[in-house]
């Protein structure tokens, strides 16, 4: 989810435990003049006792583009100087000339258009913002606008009537009480009775379609109409809602909509998300990045994060909502060792940060941190307590905190009153830290002093930072079984030594990616994300290819992305070079690139391929656009990578999008949008953290396997 951020004071989180009809409210009448980008609107504020008591003047902020007037209220409006560190907002005061100064009304008009941003801090970031915008191609306001007074309360409850074309709708938080068209206008009204921290405002030319789940409205707003692509949603809402409800507790809105943005977001609002035309078209974003948003309106968009304390909204909502749903097909595993793979790749001592430090994402080492190790951290903690008392907990935490700012500590404490147990060292070690334990083996021996098996082993932590405390766990395999075993580790190596009744065959530490930490080279398949994580890189360009000049634009771009990243992309022609680096991430360019040749995949990688996929790589060979990443042949521990096209215009789209698939090894696009057909990954060299165990000399074949483990809930409940 991604959503503009307030930073709260310890002060002002002390008025958000107030009840309901004690919070500050708006009622707002907007009208939006699409073709002037213009809005004109009045809000009419009534402020609690809490709120006016021992105050002679109360603040607030409003869009520096809009000019404001005071139509009614015992107070004097005045212009202050002071900014409070938020530069995009004029800062005024309401002086109180009155003792009854319980409500206000006042005007506010101007323009609004802030331009989609689009430079490689966007790339970097992997979409385009605006702090709000009326245009014709839509409207978006949200508390980063500051298009309504936006005084300091944390939370608050609204009224929203908006009149703008009739042709146009209007989404908010809350539900929609009215919705009328007049003379060419439309009005709609949003009544929200729960407490919010800002007010959207989003509008288009949409196609509405609804239905409902138990007593949940269920909408979807698209730009173009599209019944088939509509149901699809509507329908797996009301899977993902009754799913959700049983795991957590009762859905804390009326409705659900899923909303068609005007430019690519992935963004979640309370009872909605903010979904780009591409994405919600993308197959597999149905059953990941939409339950992704559905489960924010639980975790960020009711039970609110206390952001001066580490946004844990991230890590639980991507825990609960992608991990879980990869764990329900059994590829649980998978999606760890990607997360563990994407922190490895991106994440270095000048760019690390403990947990507690997330705010938002802004790159990908920011990503790994406040997703990945978050919601690794997550895996660990429910590792510890297990299933029941995992759901237990959050359920209760849930309870207790719906409509309420939470932090890291009051997960602690409500997992403590569950559970009966002191958490502050576990949450201490993982949240307050940077870094990552990093695991070796060897000295793996097996005797048989008796009739038992003796399997004894050297588990090394050989990271820089201090000793991580660890529960490791082990798999051990024999002919027909495997058991699983949990290793306490305190220091920086220790010596496990293991009976069995039977000759043990194979042992593998954390074969199931349950534990936070650095992967090996060899654990993890050659990727994209190796790449781009890479700190040091070269690009090499064809010198002689018809597409050099599109080469070169993206070139530009990923040395920029790069280089805000504060990493090194060295760009050089192939003429320039005799041999490929070796010292880091190489980027080889062009099917006429002169080191094209090191990615003969057909030939070189050809049992990783069905014939279908062979056929369709020739094709595109020709007529379309493929992507690699292998390993170095002159250095192993290091990957290089290859993007060819043959199809006039398709770089560009390329550059915007092959940061998104970093996990996969190879890739197939058609088209000059492009549209991506093929992808996949090559396997892991080899993880030292296996080994085979000799039988007279011979290293046996393995063919029982280690089962995934059962997930927090099914699908179908």
């Amino acid at each position: 989810m991604k959503k503009p951020q307030h930073i709260l004071t310890a002060a002002l989180l002390l008025l958000s435990s107030i009840v309901f009809s004690q919070n500050l409210h708006h009622d707002i009448k907007a009208v939006l003049n699409i073709n002037n980008s213009a809005i004109h609107l009045t809000d009419v504020v009534n402020f609690p006792d809490t709120f006016v008591a021992g105050h002679d003047s109360l603040i607030f902020y409003l869009n520096p583009h809009l000019t404001v007037k005071l139509i009614s209220g015992e107070f004097r409006l005045v212009k202050t100087v002071k900014q409070d560190k938020r530069p995009d907002a004029l800062r005024y005061a309401l002086l109180k000339t009155g003792r009854t100064a319980g409500k206000v009304v006042l005007e506010c008009s101007g323009k609004i258009n802030d331009s989609l941003s689009t430079g490689a801090a966007e790339y970097a970031r992997g979409f385009s913002e605006t702090k709000g915008i009326i245009s014709k191609k839509g409207v978006y306001l949200a508390a980063s606008s500051f298009w309504m007074p936006t005084f300091n309360t944390p939370l608050f409850t609204y009224n929203l009537t908006t009149q703008l074309p009739a042709d146009w709708l209007v989404v908010s938080q809350g539900i929609r009480t009215e919705n009328d068209t007049a003379n060419g206008i439309r009005t709609i009204r949003y009544v929200c009775k729960y407490p919010q921290d800002q007010v959207y405002l989003t509008a288009n030319r949409w196609t509405e379609y609804d239905t409902k789940a138990g007593n949940v409205k269920v909408q979807a707003f698209l730009r173009t109409p599209d019944k088939k692509l509509a149901m699809r949603y509507l329908n797996m809402t009301g899977v993902y809602l009754n799913m959700y409800v049983h795991l957590l507790g009762a859905y804390p809105y009326s409705k659900f909509a899923l909303v068609e943005n005007f430019w690519e977001t992935g963004y979640g609002m309370p009872s909605f998300t903010l979904l780009g035309s591409r994405i919600i078209r993308f197959p597999f974003i149905l059953y990941s990045s939409y339950p992704h948003e559905l489960l924010h309106n639980w975790w960020g968009n009711s039970v609110y994060v206390a952001m001066q304390k580490g946004n844990w909204s991230e890590g639980l909502t991507a825990y609960m909502a992608d991990h879980m749903l990869k764990e329900q097909r059994g590829q649980g595993a998978e999606y760890r060792r990607n997360a563990l793979q994407k922190f490895t790749d991106f994440v270095n001592p000048e760019n690390d940060f403990p947990i507690v430090d997330f705010r938002d994402r802004h790159n990908a080492a920011e990503e790994a941190i406040g997703y990945g190790k978050s919601l690794m951290f997550q895996h660990m903690l429910r590792q510890q307590v297990g299933d029941s008392l995992y759901i237990r907990a959050y359920r209760q935490f849930y309870k207790d905190y719906r409509f309420k700012f939470a932090s890291f500590d009051d997960i602690r404490t409500t997992f403590g009153k569950v559970t009966g147990r002191d958490f502050k060292p576990f949450f201490k070690e993982w949240l307050t830290r940077k870094g990552a334990p990093q695991l070796t083996l060897s000295d793996v021996k097996v005797r048989k002093p008796n009739n038992d098996y003796m399997l004894s082993f050297r588990l090394s932590q050989i990271q820089k930072e201090d000793v991580f405390p660890l529960v490791v766990p082990v798999a051990v395999y024999f002919a027909d079984t495997v058991i699983l075993r949990k290793i306490h580790m305190r220091n920086r190596e220790m010596y496990p030594m293991l009976t069995f009744s039977q000759q043990p065959l194979r042992l593998e530490v954390d074969p199931q990616f349950d534990l936070f930490r650095r992967l090996d080279k060899g654990e993890a398949p050659p990727s994209l994300s190796q790449l781009f994580g890479n700190v040091k890189g070269t690009l090499i360009l064809p010198a002689n290819s018809p597409y050099l000049t599109e080469y070169k634009k993206l070139a530009e771009i990923w040395k920029q992305t790069q280089e805000i990243q504060k990493k090194s992309l060295t760009v050089v022609l192939d003429s320039d070079l005799q041999h490929l680096p070796t010292n880091g991430a190489v980027w080889v360019i062009g099917f006429k690139n002169k080191f094209a040749g090191l990615f003969n995949v057909q030939k070189n990688y050809a049992r990783y391929f069905n014939a279908q996929q062979l056929k369709k790589i020739n094709g595109l060979h020709k007529t379309g656009a493929l992507v690699y990443a292998i390993p170095n042949p002159d250095n192993k521990r290091q990957t290089i990578g290859f993007v060819g096209v043959n199809i006039t215009g398709s770089v560009s789209g390329l550059t915007r999008l092959l940061p998104h698939y970093g996990k996969y090894s190879w890739l197939g696009f058609e088209g000059n949008r492009p549209n991506n057909v093929m992808k996949g990954t090559f396997p892991p060299l080899h993880s030292p953290l296996h080994y085979n165990i000799p039988v007279k000399g011979k290293r046996p074949t393995i063919k029982v396997k280690l089962k995934p483990e059962p997930p927090l809930i099914t699908l179908g409940h």
